[in-house]
């Protein structure tokens, strides 16, 4: 299934997608009975259901496909995406997981055994969907892209091994982790102690600096997520184009590290680093009137263009 978040007639929804279409979740489950409707108030409540909640969406969807009726089947143009989950409950992200993005910073890869996954984490207000604008702020003098793949979390879990954690991975989605490399406000202080990680860290929150989208797609429809083509787009200039198997640490590897110190919980997510291909090193930076287009096999097409902010 294809889970989106998106703002019809009446009003924010969630939807499965297909198609052209997408199905009103809570309109179908009140005309054919078969969920509890109070699972389907949002993404997250969806998810904190657990998986019973899910193969109720999921009958509840393939009823309304059925009945074909023109009330619960809205053609994608009508309605507004937002980001599947608005508001994660933890929007965690992976740096320097890919062996060619390390290298073209240079850096140099020193090789799996020697190495633990990089985690920070995204603010909710970062958070944009596709089709939405990614405005820069007058403090950021050099924007950038990153293409990534992002893991939803579906179940509850602390203290995973790699092969627990993939049991936890409810679905995937694209996340663009757009990063300030160079702030502009840095430019006339004298340097600290610490303003590497200080500024390494306000680079990475701001606020619409998380597109995410277009949709969920669970993790029944993807049977190979270490296989899926990676590609970004700069004003129609492809830039990225790699492969989810080049990561360093696999998502189930990077989760059972990371719930060694915190508890994972339906609605959070994981995004999982992006590869070589960025703008920094090439000296092409996102600029107002710019469009951007990230898309990852099987999981759709995450659309922003670029404003000043």
């Amino acid at each position: 299934m294809k889970l989106a978040t998106y703002i019809g007639r009446a009003g924010e929804r969630i939807g499965v997608v297909d198609g052209d279409h997408i199905y009103d979740l809570l309109g179908s489950a009140e005309a054919c009975r078969l969920a509890d409707t109070a699972t389907l108030a949002d993404m997250r409540t969806l998810l904190e259901a657990g998986d019973a909640a899910l193969e109720d969406a999921r009958a509840a969807f393939e009823w309304a496909q059925n009945k074909n009726g023109p009330e619960l089947k809205i053609p994608l143009h009508e309605v507004t995406l937002r980001a599947p989950l608005p508001c994660p409950g933890k929007l965690m992200c992976l740096a320097g997981n890919y062996a060619s993005h390390i290298e073209e910073g240079g850096g140099s890869y020193i090789g799996k055994e020697k190495m633990i996954p990089r985690f920070f984490i995204k603010p909710c207000s970062s958070v944009t969907a596709t089709r939405q604008p990614i405005r820069i702020p007058p403090s950021t003098a050099f924007a950038d892209w990153e293409l990534e793949l992002a893991v939803v979390i579906g179940k509850r879990g602390r203290d995973l091994s790699p092969e627990q954690a993939e049991d936890h991975i409810m679905g995937y989605t694209i996340f663009n982790d757009i990063s300030a490399r160079e702030l502009t406000f840095r430019n006339d202080l004298p340097e600290q102690e610490g303003d590497w990680f200080f500024d390494w860290l306000v680079g990475k929150w701001l606020d619409t600096f998380g597109p995410m989208g277009p949709w969920i797609t669970t993790r029944d429809d993807i049977p190979h997520p270490d296989r899926l083509r990676m590609q970004l787009w700069h004003n129609d200039k492809l830039q990225q184009d790699a492969n989810s198997g080049q990561m360093i640490f696999s998502p189930a590897e990077a989760l059972s590290f990371v719930s060694q110190f915190i508890t994972l919980e339906p609605g959070d997510i994981l995004s999982t680093g992006t590869p070589a291909g960025v703008g920094h090193v090439k000296k092409v930076r996102l600029e107002p009137g710019d469009r951007i287009k990230g898309e990852i096999e099987g999981l759709g097409v995450l659309e922003n263009t670029v404003e000043a902010l």
